[in-house]
């Protein structure tokens, strides 16, 4: 903030403070984000603004990056930022919930949908995740960057997301090694390998390459899956491949209790 506007003696949206903001993200976001949701045009706008806000953020940097500078980028003025975020802060956890939370809650919706394999499953989460984060500019390489740089109060926010994530991938990978589809490998250590590389391709994508997201994720998905699959090709019982999910579901229940 200028010091202009440090000088004033009204409060202005950017000195609110931590507790606050803490206490109110995500579900104020959540709150302004139906109401916008009736309004094609200014959704259209606000989403403009986090687009540019990640651009900024990851030139500059967040902390040298100002309400001002993304107004000025978007051709707006000041006050029309505050119609949608109160300061950069908000936009920040826009940008987080938007990068975190989606692509989790997206994850959640795949484990619940019957009749998929874990192989199906498992390669639409990879193909998914790697599409939409291939398509999605500066937003999740600005995440990837600024890391350590997140604000205290939006950690636990990021955290949650990337922890659903994971969650997910351990919980497919053990089903499909439960039912013989996957050969016998540590869980974690796989999912941490399956992320790791969908992850690391934001890192080196060109949109300007032969090859387009969709084709991308497609060979990590293959990558992914050979590594997984399973070289027995032996009959196995259903009855004990349910008994043992029901195991692992079990023991996912008793490790979410622990967490809360």
């Amino acid at each position: 903030m200028n010091k202009t506007h440090s000088a004033r003696s009204t409060r202005e949206p950017e000195t609110i403070s931590s507790q606050e903001k803490t206490s109110e993200w995500p579900s104020a976001l959540r709150a302004r984000d139906a109401k916008l949701a009736t309004n094609p045009r200014r959704e259209l706008v606000r989403e403009q603004l986090i687009d540019i806000a990640a651009e900024l953020f990851d030139r500059k940097g967040y902390a040298q990056t100002s309400i001002n500078d993304i107004a000025k980028a978007l051709g707006l003025g000041r006050s029309a930022v505050y119609h949608y975020f109160r300061n950069k802060e908000e936009i920040l956890a826009a940008l987080v919930e938007a990068e975190a939370l989606t692509p989790s809650n997206l994850l959640r919706e795949l484990i619940e949908e019957t009749g998929l394999s874990a192989t199906e499953r498992l390669r639409r989460a990879v193909v998914d995740g790697i599409v939409r984060r291939l398509s999605s500019g500066a937003r999740f390489i600005l995440l990837s960057r600024l890391e350590t740089q997140i604000p205290e109060e939006l950690g636990p926010l990021y955290n949650l997301g990337r922890r659903h994530i994971y969650d997910f991938y351990v919980r497919c990978i053990s089903e499909g090694i439960a039912n013989g589809e996957f050969r016998e490998v540590d869980p974690k250590i796989a999912a941490f390998a399956v992320i790791g590389m969908a992850n690391w391709t934001s890192r080196w994508y060109s949109p300007s390459g032969p090859k387009t997201p969709v084709e991308i994720a497609d060979v990590i998905a293959d990558l992914a899956l050979q590594g997984l699959k399973s070289t027995n090709n032996q009959p196995y019982d259903p009855e004990e491949v349910r008994r043992r999910i029901d195991g692992l579901r079990q023991q996912i229940d008793v490790l979410e209790n622990l967490l809360k």
